[in-house]
């Protein structure tokens, strides 16, 4: 399958300039050197200043057997960021990176290089952003690197194009930095007055006015209808889009998601040359997963309620749901997943046999990627249901892979992919009984591989050999059926007595399909 996806890869006309960072069909490679200062700052740190080093990159023909020449190495600016996602500097950190003004990146101001550790797919921010881009809501794009630090691995990270100035002025037909404005909003910042603090002011003046035109129009309470007044102020047409995206790809923490402490959050606010405010999709990594089959109304944002509550801005949503249910089957959705899962799994064992801050191994991502399809398979159904009619056929599937080029939209076009994949509920039952592979140690974590005649879920177990409740290693994993590789870390105990000497431990793993659990001693190396 990755053969079919890289030989159609390869007929694609290769983008000019930055746009060829952003081609979701390839990974590039990325070089960090910085000095110990920079190290010891962010370590202190890690989201404060920015901190010197230099940036190079390569690109590859897909594969990392294929990385071709690294560009001169150029000055750059580079913090730690995320919430839930955050790693330090130790772990599998994500980043945010500067280059001079004086001296952008192939015409790039900014990078934002996401660690994905909550998306264990890595195919979640590819899938959203590319939804909400063929709604017409102008969108980050996104491509993949392979990430090295101080020639140390760090592995696969989504880049996302930064809504600075530099992507707005594409976007929106042109950015004033002296008039315009991008807003980035979470944490529960919103469009009311008491609220507009939690705001944060990436692009543009320091004074709000527009912002508080907008709060006072989002809260007026005159005869006239709510979509009339603040219509004068934003696109709500292009806003209801975007909430239509939020609600099918299941995004919980964004600002169509729904009520918590920290809601809204993961989004922006940006004023277009019209003057009117668009609504920008960010944070992506919690979409597409079982547990966010969102509701398509319900409570959410101060502005998506209210526009429910208000029979024009209503209509206008439901023509978005209407716009999503059949642009969806446009995308190809499924297959764009199977197609980067095909394409990032040699890079993602790179970062597992090289790096000790992978997350999660081929079994774990497996299941994700699955987790992911049985999503996107169930959504038109579901829409169908909320909008009372019958979900649209999806077309036959086609020979290509993901393609570059224009962006499908409402007015029409698609996406064609070049690959076969059995439909997400297909299971492969194998004949024979599950069996236990290699057993090895990789950095601090335990590596077993199994084989299970059935997919479902598995449970990893590991404890030190003659000594009562040890348990120094445990973990529970859904994964298809075949051959797969579970892992878990090892706690202080294994790898403080590993460092003392050779460990027994005793490795145990229950499948589906057997009633007993799978057994076997074995002997780890000294540290």
């Amino acid at each position: 399958m990755l053969a079919a996806c890289l030989a159609a890869l390869a007929l694609l006309p290769v983008a000019a300039g930055a746009d060829a960072l952003y081609d979701p069909g390839t990974v590039w490679v990325v070089d960090l050197q910085l000095p110990q200062a920079s190290v010891e700052a962010l370590e202190a740190d890690p989201e404060g200043a920015y901190q010197p080093g230099t940036f190079s990159v390569a690109a590859s023909d897909g594969t990392p057997g294929g990385v071709g020449t690294f560009s001169a190495p150029q000055a750059m600016e580079i913090r730690l960021k995320g919430s839930a996602s955050f790693k330090p500097l130790s772990g599998k950190a994500a980043f945010k990176i500067k280059f001079p003004k004086a001296g952008p990146f192939m015409g790039l101001r900014k990078m934002t290089l996401n660690n994905m550790v909550e998306d264990p797919s890595m195919t979640h921010e590819t899938l959203s952003y590319t939804l909400h881009r063929a709604l017409g809501v102008p969108a980050a794009r996104t491509g993949f690197v392979y990430l090295r630090l101080n020639d140390e691995d760090f592995g696969v990270y989504m880049n996302v194009e930064n809504y600075d100035a530099i992507a707005m002025a594409k976007k929106l037909g042109g950015f004033d930095g002296d008039v315009q404005h991008v807003y980035e909003g979470e944490n529960g910042a919103d469009v009311k007055p008491e609220l507009l603090a939690g705001f944060e002011v990436d692009e543009g003046p320091d004074e709000i006015a527009d912002l508080e035109a907008l709060a006072a129009a989002v809260g007026d309470e005159s005869s006239q209808p709510w979509s009339t007044v603040v219509g004068a102020h934003a696109s709500l047409k292009e806003m209801t889009r975007m909430w239509a995206a939020e609600k099918y790809s299941g995004q919980l923490d964004g600002y169509a998601g729904g009520p918590g402490p920290d809601h809204p959050n993961n989004y922006y606010l940006a004023t277009g040359t019209d003057g009117l405010f668009r609504m920008l999709p960010w944070g992506q990594d919690e979409t597409w997963k079982e547990d966010n089959h969102l509701p398509f109304d319900g409570e959410a944002g101060v502005m998506f309620e209210k526009c429910l509550a208000d029979s024009g801005c209503e209509s206008l949503y439901e023509d978005a749901l209407s716009t999503v249910q059949t642009t969806v089957p446009t995308l190809k959705l499924d297959t764009l997943a199977v197609c980067t899962a095909e394409m990032l799994a040699p890079w993602q064992q790179l970062e597992e046999e090289e790096s000790e801050r992978f997350e999660y191994d081929a079994g774990e991502i497996a299941a994700a990627v699955a987790e992911t399809r049985e999503f996107i398979a169930s959504r038109p159904g579901e829409l169908a249901g909320f909008l009372g009619n019958t979900a649209p056929s999806e077309p036959a599937p086609v020979n290509t892979c993901p393609a570059s080029g224009p962006e499908p939209g409402p007015g029409g076009g698609s996406v064609t992919y070049q690959v076969e994949m059995p439909p997400p509920t297909e299971q492969v039952v194998a004949s024979r009984a599950g069996t236990l592979g290699r057993i090895a140690r990789n950095g601090k974590r335990l590596r077993v591989g199994v084989f299970s005649p059935a997919a479902g879920l598995q449970k990893l177990t590991a404890k030190i050999a003659g000594r009562r409740g040890a348990r120094v290693c445990s973990r529970h994993t859904l994964v298809p059926a075949g051959k797969t590789t579970l892992s878990c870390r090892l706690s202080g105990v294994a790898l403080e007595a590993l460092r003392d000497g050779p460990l027994r431990l005793i490795v145990s793993v229950r499948i589906p399909t057997d009633p007993e659990p799978l057994t076997r001693r074995v002997r780890l190396p000294r540290l």
